[in-house]
């Protein structure tokens, strides 16, 4: 980790926020936690008196947004998920927005350790192993990768589920089996991985499947279906990992900030 001066507030609760803080402070930057997800009078006063030069924001888009009166000039803006417009909002103002969520290495550093976290998750909710056991993945992206990686690494077997050709197309070069996702009517039995953030699915009424939620909040299920073993897992980065979490987030931000 190399030097970095500036004053750099990271706002929210997700763990990796204030490890990375502290970290970053351990670089020689000034830095303060702000441990809340939405914009407040509290927040509001930090801005004030603190006056960042780099503000990080929460890693699921924050609650409102700040005004740009209270952004000093020349401050750069660290979002990670967050909507086209909520970015507008900065750039219309000539203010300089880096995302940390489209650095490519920290996005395959993530997608790893959620891999890794679900193992936990998986562990804890089943208490079963992992060997010998089959998975369905939706989507073939890089969390989709990652996890099939991990779980293909401890003996399980895996078919991955996507809608593009050049998608499964990998997935088959690989190694991994296939199906070609037609519709959003699932029928499968076993223990099943969401990776497609979208309410896209439905289960037919012959499911019998465990569905592991890696990529959306409400959820994947279409018109709320009810399903017994239903569990979203968000954040299983800053949940299980959040010192590793925070060490690639810091990694990241000192790339985007050295370009």
């Amino acid at each position: 980790m190399t030097t970095i001066d500036g004053k750099w507030l990271f706002i929210g609760t997700d763990k990796r926020l204030s490890e990375c803080c502290r970290i970053m402070k351990e670089s020689g930057a000034e830095t303060y936690h702000y441990n809340g997800n939405s914009y407040t009078d509290e927040l509001s006063t930090v801005l004030e008196e603190f006056a960042p030069t780099h503000i990080v924001f929460p890693v699921l888009q924050m609650e409102g947004t700040i005004p740009v009166g209270k952004i000093k000039e020349g401050t750069i803006l660290y979002p990670g998920v967050a909507t086209q417009d909520w970015i507008n909002h900065f750039v219309e103002a000539g203010i300089t927005v880096k995302s940390y969520q489209k650095e490519v290495e920290y996005v395959w550093e993530n997608a790893r350790l959620t891999a890794e976290g679900f193992l936990i998750e998986y562990y804890s909710s089943t208490k079963r192993r992992i060997s010998g056991e089959h998975f369905y993945i939706a989507g073939f992206g890089k969390v989709a990768k990652m996890t099939a990686e991990v779980l293909s690494s401890l003996g399980a077997s895996v078919t991955i589920l996507a809608r593009s050709h050049d998608q499964l197309g990998e997935a088959s070069a690989v190694g991994y089996k296939t199906i070609p996702l037609t519709t959003g009517d699932v029928n499968l039995h076993g223990n099943f991985i969401n990776t497609i953030p979208a309410k896209w699915m439905r289960t037919g009424e012959n499911a019998e499947i465990r569905i592991f939620d890696l990529a959306s909040a409400p959820g994947c299920l279409k018109d709320n279906d009810p399903v017994e073993y239903y569990t979203i897992h968000l954040g299983l980065p800053g949940k299980h990992f959040p010192v590793d979490a925070a060490k690639a987030l810091a990694d990241a931000l000192l790339r985007m900030n050295s370009r």
